[in-house]
């Protein structure tokens, strides 16, 4: 299956890397600043038509204000098409990129919500079953890449994909809160989110910590689940009326639960190399993926909604 790379940017190099350990056949490369013939043994094309038209699929990593004119022509030349996220810089383009791709349901779309394939999240998936609360916390320190959107769409936009994959309840209230320090876009934000169910999720993101943070807290009526999506590592705590193998009794009023704990440790795993496995796989087998088009449309609509409420929250300050 011919694939081809646009953008060639910092995590344009990190996919290309990536790609030698999936079944996909690289073809080449197209980056409007690439001025040379062959990168690292692939051809570099003149035009991202050229490119788009000797391949099957692309991998769209170009910035985020590219997302839309590339991925509108790869879904009008009718090929499969990858976008890192977020899907588009606006509402507006995202739309009409998800309409362009219900037009063509034999075209797979995917979105780069990599954490989904994140071995932290894969260990407690089949664990998490209506969640009440949940607390994020998103935190990297500075860098220049990404700053051309807000920290929402940099860096938020992964827990609340995340989010929205676990709730069942429609959303029923949005708080939010966000500042600017070195950027002109929002560098910090904190959002809170109401489901119609009574369930919260609290989630703060930045970049402009001193250190990296990338953790999941869920709580849910007969568990607490935690991820750190930056180690790798994840924990359940499951609590029974019932003693099993390695439980710990506790003692609520009169009367006993048992607390059981299981530790994944340090997991393995490429969680880049898992998502350009499982859009080889579902452009293979005609399936979706689990984030196409349609569902990164709804992140990015609540991504927008934060946004919105946290500018105009920075504006009353």
């Amino acid at each position: 299956m011919r694939v081809g790379l646009f953008g060639l940017g910092h995590l344009g190099k990190i996919h290309l890397r990536c790609l030698e350990e999936t079944p996909f056949q690289l073809v080449g490369i197209y980056d409007p600043i690439l001025d040379v013939e062959a990168y690292e043994g692939h051809r570099v094309y003149n035009s991202q038509a050229s490119l788009i038209d000797a391949v099957d699929a692309c991998l769209v990593i170009a910035s985020t204000d590219q997302h839309y004119a590339i991925a509108s022509q790869v879904l009008k030349a009718g090929k499969h098409c990858f976008v890192e996220k977020p899907l588009a810089s606006s509402i507006d383009q995202a739309q009409a990129l998800t309409v362009a791709a219900q037009e063509q349901p034999d075209l797979i779309t995917q979105v780069g919500f990599v954490e989904r394939y994140n071995p932290a999240y894969q260990f407690v998936a089949n664990e998490i079953n209506k969640p009440r609360f949940l607390e994020v916390h998103r935190l990297a320190q500075f860098n220049e890449r990404g700053n051309e959107v807000s920290v929402v769409s940099d860096l938020m936009i992964h827990d609340l994909d995340l989010i929205l994959s676990m709730m069942d309840s429609p959303i029923k209230e949005v708080k939010a809160t966000g500042v600017n320090v070195l950027t002109d876009n929002m560098d910090i934000c904190n959002a809170r989110i109401e489901f119609e169910d009574g369930s919260v999720a609290n989630v703060t993101a930045s970049r402009m910590s001193m250190k990296n943070m990338r953790k999941f807290r869920i709580f849910q009526s007969d568990a607490y689940l935690s991820m750190d999506l930056a180690k790798r590592e994840s924990q359940i705590i499951r609590i029974g009326q019932e003693p099993v193998e390695h439980s710990m009794p506790l003692k609520v009023g009169d009367v006993e639960k048992h607390i059981t704990l299981k530790s994944s440790g340090e997991l393995k795993g490429n969680a880049i190399v898992q998502e350009q496995r499982d859009f080889y796989q579902s452009i293979k087998n005609g399936v979706p993926s689990q984030s196409d088009f349609k569902s990164a449309l709804n992140s990015s609509v609540l991504a927008d909604r934060i946004e919105r409420i946290a500018e105009a929250s920075m504006s009353e300050i």
